[in-house]
């Protein structure tokens, strides 16, 4: 019987996403989706077809890695199409979708306008997926690079340690559901010792989800102290970088020489990244000893 069940449960998510997806779809009316709905129909119901097969045939074979990971990849993809027909049906979708538009949406609040936006940013890096350069760049349209800092640090540093926490204190026995106990510890404890490191260097730069990372850093061996350290210093840099890149007063990307600072700087930044992560064991013992030096 659990059996059953759990196959019409799979069949269920499936059938759920396909009709959200279809209903997401015909919500446009222009545009190339409008255009190629019906190819768009086919192809996203036969994704999920294939996925709610593979889950099952890998559930009755007893695959319990293999079904329990395409499972949670059929739950979040019935998750994403339930989402983006909400927000286009309620219209939301339209307001973070550029600069002005945020903008916009921000500044009709009026005295408020203060605290949505860094509610805004707080929920860019737990719940909805805003591109932070829409959230930011809006914020220095309306508030001017310095306060559109300050705002946005409250709410993106808020956002990034209730992330941590979610991950510290849920996220493990999410993952160990999946993966088991045992292959958990040994992937933990492999990068134990390198964890800080490596997570230092993605915040950094752009090219890392840096949200999603902060999810992920909660299962880490990484400290409760050392990632509020880190993440308050790394949010104050990238966010004030950005804001003030934005508004081209820091420097200029629309001259060569400003163009050339701007590449000097990033590589500056990757080679030293590069030299502390070849270090890590270094850097990690010296640390080590400080603080045991410190509690003698």
């Amino acid at each position: 019987i659990k059996r059953v069940l759990s196959i019409i449960l799979f069949i269920s998510v499936g059938i759920l996403s396909s009709i959200f997806l279809i209903l997401y779809i015909n919500t446009f009316s222009f545009g190339n989706i409008y255009k190629y709905s019906y190819i768009y129909r086919i192809l996203g119901i036969s994704l999920i077809c294939i996925l709610t097969v593979v889950t099952i045939i890998f559930f009755i074979n007893d695959r319990e890695f293999i079904y329990k990971l395409f499972l949670i990849i059929s739950v979040l993809l019935c998750a994403v199409t339930i989402g983006l027909y909400v927000l286009k049906r309620t219209g939301i979708l339209y307001k973070f979708d550029n600069v002005e538009h945020f903008r916009d949406y921000i500044a009709s609040f009026g005295k408020q306008t203060y605290l949505i936006f860094i509610i805004c940013q707080f929920l860019q890096v737990t719940v909805i997926p805003i591109p932070s350069f829409i959230t930011v760049g809006a914020g220095v349209l309306l508030f001017g690079p310095f306060l559109a800092s300050v705002l946005s640090y409250i709410g993106i540093v808020s956002g990034s340690i209730f992330a941590f926490f979610i991950g510290r204190f849920f996220g493990y026995r999410v993952v160990k559901w999946l993966v088991g106990k045992e292959t958990l510890d040994k992937c933990l404890k492999f990068i134990k010792g390198k964890d800080k490191v490596i997570f230092t260097i993605m915040f950094l730069f752009p090219l890392f989800p840096d949200d999603v990372l902060c999810f992920v850093a909660g299962i880490t061996s990484m400290s409760w102290t050392y990632y509020l350290i880190m993440i308050s210093v790394v949010r104050l840099i990238t966010i004030f970088l950005s804001s003030y890149s934005m508004n081209n007063s820091l420097i200029p990307y629309d001259t060569w020489w400003g163009i050339l600072i701007w590449i000097l700087f990033f590589a500056v930044m990757l080679l030293i990244s590069y030299f502390i992560y070849k270090k890590s064991d270094k850097i990690e013992k010296y640390f080590k000893k400080k603080k045991q030096e410190k509690n003698k």
